[in-house]
């Protein structure tokens, strides 16, 4: 059995004496290194002033399962990746946000999600559960079935945030076409009463055409981040 633990953030974009006014932290796929992520960060935070970005890595762990602090290594796919699996991943994911919002003085309504494969899934699981600006998401699957819906201003512990936004990236899969898969997933959170567009597109997850899109849907989500609450 494989165990992992989030480390701590990794500062794709730091800018010492900067004061912020969003947080977008970045979930790479699995096996993906945080490195490959840095030349993607260095065009977009021209487009997005004011912003930090941070990335999230799963490293392997240092203290015991007694501890608390692990969870099994879970994937694309895999039986573990069902619901209860990613509760407590994004359990954990939680915690570590937490910490970063509070350092920067941001509360959850300033935060922006990013997610790459297995990263975008564990974004969209995060989101439905604790409530922030957005998520935007490559190639992510979303696993149902979804929590059931809530209104605004509730916070019940599984319940649906239906403030955040949500922007999709996918992309044709050799001999097929996503659009169906697409219409189904934006049909599904759109009934939670979330904000939700996405785009289908041909080529690598991070094509030319797919980082000008998610460039596009970051401006638009840090927007809707900069106008959230600051921390006391």
């Amino acid at each position: 059995m494989t165990w992992v633990q989030f480390s701590q953030a990794h500062w794709l974009a730091p800018h010492a004496g900067q004061s912020y006014e969003a947080l977008v932290v970045l979930l790479q796929d699995v096996g993906d290194s945080v490195l490959s992520l840095t030349s993607l960060v260095a065009r977009w935070t021209a487009s997005v002033p004011m912003t930090v970005f941070t990335a999230l890595t799963e490293v392997a762990p240092t203290v015991s399962p007694a501890d608390g602090l692990l969870l099994q290594a879970t994937y694309p796919g895999d039986a573990t990746s069902e619901p209860a699996a990613l509760d407590r991943r994004t359990q954990l994911m939680a915690h570590q946000l937490k910490q970063q919002l509070r350092f920067y003085r941001l509360d959850a309504s300033r935060l922006v999600l990013v997610g790459f494969g297995h990263g975008g899934t564990l974004a969209l699981h995060l989101l439905l559960r604790w409530n922030c600006a957005g998520a935007l998401t490559f190639a992510a699957r979303l696993v149902l079935p979804l929590p059931g819906a809530r209104g605004r201003g509730t916070s019940a512990p599984g319940s649906v945030g239906i403030t955040g936004k949500v922007r999709l990236i996918e992309y044709l899969d050799t001999g097929r076409v996503a659009h169906a898969g697409m219409r189904d997933v934006v049909a599904s959170l759109a009934a939670r009463g979330i904000d939700v567009r996405g785009v289908v597109l041909a080529g690598p997850t991070l094509s030319e055409e797919a980082i000008r899109h998610g460039g596009a849907y970051l401006v638009e989500l840090v927007a809707t981040a900069q106008g959230g609450r600051r921390l006391p």
